[in-house]
Order: structure tokens, then sequence, then C-alpha cells
């Protein structure tokens, strides 16, 4: 108990010492425009709702959007752990930095075209030195029409391998042709099936060096769309970041329906009252769990 207490104090400290209207990131401090407070549960259900902090964290965000910094503190070790963002003018990603309390972990960059189609990503690994590097060239195959986008990894500047991925009309991705460091002999091909909920339903590899085929049957994909969804938090209650564990509570007990249906045994549903609040409901493939994320927006 007084583990758990000195756990929660070290947080609460963490947070209100970044809950200010500016926050910094890297070398630079900006003004927050929006704070979201996000909070991670696994859920259980008998005759109630049990909810069970898994994790939480505060996101600063500029008035534009183009700088966000993520704050939380992880059970494990009671380190303050900062995740800094920043986009362009189209809202994609270009750079990513991970801090371990003030020491970088990991920082990442990605460059695209004019068209917004990502050509670069970087990995710098600060712990271990190593560094990763991915470029992308985009053409079109002449036979099908469809769109080929092919990888060129790099580890600490070596070439390791090519990926030829190939994407449809609707831009499902069909096939991924993996080679090696010679950019000739082909590893292994995969293809794609997909189900009626746009998810994976079979995935198909075949190992060339041993002319086998390998058929992976993925659940997901066989799934009825109504289990993948977003839908209207349905009420006029109004959300108070302070009582959210008896809003939650009230919450699932009203889409109790909605979210053990049994049709539905791998589910994702996002919730939203369209202005301050996101209520994500989901399964997960570690032992079956269930996992809700309660998001909540501020303006500064």
């Amino acid at each position: 108990m007084k583990k758990a207490f000195a756990f929660l104090v070290l947080l609460t400290s963490a947070f209100c010492s970044y809950s200010q209207a500016t926050f910094k990131a890297g070398w630079n401090t900006y003004q927050a425009g929006m704070i979201i407070h996000e909070y991670t549960y696994n859920y259980t259900f008998t005759d109630s709702f049990r909810l069970y902090l898994a994790d939480s964290s505060v996101i600063y965000a500029t008035a534009d959007s183009m700088v966000t910094m993520q704050v939380g503190t992880r059970y494990r070790d009671n380190s303050i752990y900062k995740t800094i963002h920043t986009f362009n003018g189209k809202k994609q990603v270009t750079k990513t930095e991970e801090y371990k309390d003030e020491n970088l972990q990991q920082s990442n960059e990605w460059r695209y075209d004019d068209k917004g189609r990502k050509t670069y990503q970087l990995e710098d690994n600060k712990l271990t030195g190593n560094s990763y590097k991915k470029n992308y060239d985009y053409s079109t195959d002449k036979k099908t029409g469809e769109t080929v986008i092919t990888e060129s990894a790099y580890f600490n500047g070596k070439i390791e391998f090519y990926t030829k991925s190939y994407y449809d009309k609707e831009n499902q991705k069909t096939k991924e042709v993996r080679l090696n460091d010679n950019n000739k002999d082909i590893i292994h091909v995969e293809s794609y099936i997909y189900g009626e909920n746009g998810k994976v339903k079979e995935r198909s590899v075949y190992f060339p060096e041993f002319k086998v085929t390998k058929k992976f049957e993925e659940r997901e994909g066989t799934l009825p769309v109504k289990c993948f969804r977003s839908m209207p938090m349905g009420t006029a209650e109004k959300i108070n970041l302070h009582t959210r564990i008896s809003f939650i509570k009230r919450f699932m007990t009203r889409m109790e329906s909605v979210i053990f249906d049994k049709d539905c045994d791998e589910f994702e549903y996002k919730f939203t009252n369209g202005s301050n609040c996101d209520i994500i409901v989901a399964s997960t493939k570690v032992n079956n769990a269930k996992k809700l994320i309660f998001r909540y927006k501020e303006k500064v």
C-alpha cells in the first residue's frame, strides 16, 4: 500500500510539473493550445465493471498541433517517459524523440515527396548506437496497375534487404516480396486476402528456396463489420476528468449490449462526444484481455 501511494505521489508530481501553459520539447519552449489526458484501463465484468489502471499519460499540443509532447510514468521503474512529435503542414510526422527522464533514448525522422508519400525513415538508437534507415521508391506495375513501393533497408549504413509491396486501387496491400541484399534473390512472397470488414483474413507465405507455401488464417478478417466501428456516445451527460471512473462505469453499463456482442470475440469500438472526449473499448491478443482508453481534451 505504501509503495502504491508513493507511486501516486510521484505520478501526480510529474504531471503537475508539466501542467503549465507552456512545455519544453528539446531545446524549444512552446505555448500549449491543448492538453489531452489519456488513461488506459484493463477491465473485467462480473456483476459490475471493474477497472484496473494500466497506464496513463498527458499529451501537450501546440495550438496548430505541429508539435506534441506525451509525458507518462511507467509502473515498473517510476521514471518519467516523454515522446516529442513534430509534424509538417500536412500533419505528417517528421520527427520523434523518446526520452527517459531527460536522457534521449531514440530518435526517428521521416521525409516525404510533394505528393505526401514517405520517401525516407531513419531510426537512431542512442542506447545501442545502432541506426536503421529505409528509403522508399514508388512505381506502377504495368500488368496489374498496382502501386509498387520498394523499400531499401539499411543497418548501420549497410544494406540488409529490399522489400516490394503491392497495393491495389483501393490502397489495400495485396502482396509483399522480400529480397536479399542483392535485390535479386527472393526470400519469401507474402500474399493477403481481406474480409468484408477490410481486415486481413488469410496470409499466404511462399518460400522459393524450399518451394513451400504456408497459410495462416487471421480471425480478425472474418468478423462482421459491426465489430470495428465508431459511434457517438449518445449521452448529454457532462464529462468531468475527476469523476471519470463513475462516468466510465455508467457508460459501459449503458453500452453493455454492444460491448458484449456474442458475434465479436475480437473488437474495437470508438465512442466520441464530438468535442472533448473519446472512449475506445477493444480486445487484445494477449490472453484475450480487454482494455479501455479514456481520452479527455481540454483547451488552454
